[in-house]
């Protein structure tokens, strides 16, 4: 099946725990108020077999939350847990769904003091425009990318940042431009 931009896509494979991966950008978004961000969503592959065993990579947003007294949190997208439309249902194996990480049914916490002092952490995550209130000064400082901790082989493309589309393909990523 064609990846839904171009011709190809990020490719993941992940072994048992612990082994983990994580894909991100240290350039485009640094600096972007985390407000600010009005569409974040991607399309992701499953290659697996057992419709129990569908699970896709997560976003991870580095931040500095300019709250209390952390200077760095990582907010985490939690698709498997999130429901539609913020995630596809059913999430199918062997066909590329899209995931609308700001959308309602969407499942987010950010990590270490800044989830406590939000009361949005693993235990109790919280949407991502509850997370965007409960956080109104935080800005990205190190990364926007996908992280993916448990079993997977897949792919990820087309990962879209307010109105801009990251193509992920044979030759590095591509930018593309979308009306509002």
């Amino acid at each position: 099946m064609p990846p839904p931009y171009g011709v190809g896509s990020l490719g993941i494979i992940v072994g048992d725990s612990p082994d983990k991966i994580t894909f991100g950008n240290e350039t485009d978004f640094a600096e972007l108020s985390i407000s600010d961000l009005t569409i974040l969503r991607y399309w992701a592959f499953a290659g697996t077999d057992s419709p129990a065993e569908v699970s896709v990579p997560g976003l991870s947003i580095e931040v500095d939350p300019n709250m209390g007294s952390a200077d760095y949190a990582t907010l985490i997208y939690l698709p498997d847990t999130s429901t539609s439309p913020s995630a596809p249902d059913p999430r199918l194996p062997n066909t590329w769904q899209q995931y609308d990480a700001g959308a309602a049914g969407s499942q987010w916490y950010a990590t270490g003091a800044t989830g406590a002092l939000i009361n949005c952490t693993l235990a109790s995550p919280c949407s991502f425009d509850e997370l965007k209130a409960a956080l109104p000064d935080a800005v990205i400082t190190l990364s926007l990318g996908f992280s993916m901790d448990t079993a997977f082989i897949g792919a990820i493309d087309g990962l879209q940042v307010n109105n801009t589309v990251y193509d992920f393909g044979p030759l590095g990523t591509r930018k593309l431009a979308v009306a509002p």
